[in-house]
């Protein structure tokens, strides 16, 4: 019959005995399997009360339940990587990340809250279905999307949750992940999708964190909108002043680059608390792109989001194949909105010069960029006219984005 534990002989004493059950791996509710449920009872209860380990020396929690149960640092690797981290930890040259917490945790033992260091404190569990891993971090590290982690890039790679977490949390009312959030995607190549979700949390973060002070209202998307949005693709610093004047309507405009394997453009989002969103990439640093790119968002807004057809629009406008007929009226909504029906030649196409497509683009009051770029792409010719599409003037305007 076992008792409670009195003196550090019996606690050694139970403590062997409670090792040599574990060897045996009994069955949970068999004789053995209550013998060892009761000896651990035992022996926690003795632990507490004349072991007590301070929340903040997390490593000392783990020295202590490597020397009790004696575990070496190989069977140490096991659980948390490899022997080298393993030594590190135990050095204090490596912090222990989440994923090392629920390991030590689980086959340790060791209370949650003394591995975090902060009495009460529990380990995450939300985000169950994202895979860490997949995260293009040592890119995004480069692309300094974590300007306050000051290690290398390579244990950036192992802190992937630690770093990715205030992302996601930050942006979860925008982001369904659903199985990572319900999108509308136009291309003909399959993005990765955690790049994408990366990219998507970095853009939406700045947003978050910024606000506009003024309401959207889908009413205010009129003529008189895109008639003052597109005057001002005549000014030298045009696409930033549409920054500003989206801004003025309860709209975001974040530039943020892409990242590998997410080819895209431009993504929409309104979850219609908060105010939408518009991210572009300038993946093409080109003027007629960007007033395009931007036309094509707000008329998804316009639209779409304001019908519950999606949570977002995701898309690369350099794709060319069978759209659906939410691409092709979103399409229609940017051509028409940049060069109105009433103004556009068909003879344009074939028959142009300098002087004409100036005079058109003067005539509408938009930059000559926007009707070359119209012709370029409608003949899906983009050799032509490439001194008038304002090559290399749109990222200079976002110096923070793209720095030199």
């Amino acid at each position: 019959m076992f008792k409670l534990i009195k003196n550090e002989e019996q606690y050694e004493e139970y403590l062997s005995i409670a090792e040599s059950l574990i060897d045996l791996d009994p069955e949970p509710g068999s004789k053995k399997g209550d013998k060892l449920e009761l000896l651990t009872l035992l022996i926690e209860k003795y632990e507490d009360e004349h072991y007590p380990i301070d929340f903040s020396d997390p490593i000392e929690a783990i020295k202590f339940r490597m020397e009790h149960q004696n575990i070496t640092q190989k069977e140490l690797a096991s659980y948390i990587g490899s022997p080298s981290k393993v030594s590190e930890v135990l050095n204090r040259k490596r912090p222990l990340t989440l994923k090392m917490i629920r390991a030590l945790n689980t086959h340790l033992n060791i209370p949650a809250e003394i591995l975090l260091g902060k009495e009460g404190e529990t380990i995450p569990t939300n985000f169950n279905d994202i895979d860490w891993n997949k995260f293009p971090i040592i890119e995004m590290y480069n692309k300094n999307y974590f300007p306050n982690f000051h290690d290398t890039k390579y244990k950036a790679k192992d802190m992937a949750e630690e770093l990715m977490r205030p992302f996601l949390e930050l942006t979860r009312p925008y982001l369904k992940f659903q199985p990572l959030f319900r999108q509308h995607v136009r291309s003909d190549s399959e993005a990765d999708p955690y790049a994408l979700l990366a990219w998507h949390a970095k853009a939406l973060a700045k947003a978050v964190t910024k606000s506009l002070g003024t309401k959207f209202k889908v009413n205010l998307i009129n003529e008189k909108f895109i008639k003052d949005l597109l005057s001002l693709s005549r000014k030298e610093n045009g696409s930033k002043l549409a920054q500003n004047f989206l801004k003025s309507y309860g709209i975001h405009l974040i530039i943020e680059p892409k990242l590998k394997h997410t080819h895209i453009d431009g993504s929409v989002f309104w979850n219609k608390s908060e105010n939408p969103v518009i991210i572009m990439t300038l993946r093409y640093d080109r003027l007629d792109n960007f007033w395009f790119t931007l036309l094509h968002e707000i008329g998804h807004l316009q639209l779409h989001l304001t019908n519950d057809y999606y949570d977002n629009f995701v898309d690369d406008l350099q794709y060319f194949g069978k759209l659906d007929n939410l691409e092709k009226e979103a399409d229609n909504f940017a051509s028409n909105a940049l060069i109105p029906q009433d103004y556009w030649n068909e003879d344009l196409l074939t028959d142009f010069n300098t002087e004409e497509i100036t005079s058109l683009a003067e005539s509408i009051g938009v930059h000559t960029a926007i009707v070359a770029g119209r012709i370029r792409w409608e003949n899906k010719n983009y050799q032509i006219l490439s001194r008038l599409i304002g090559s290399k003037e749109v990222r200079i305007q976002f110096p923070s984005e793209f720095p030199c």
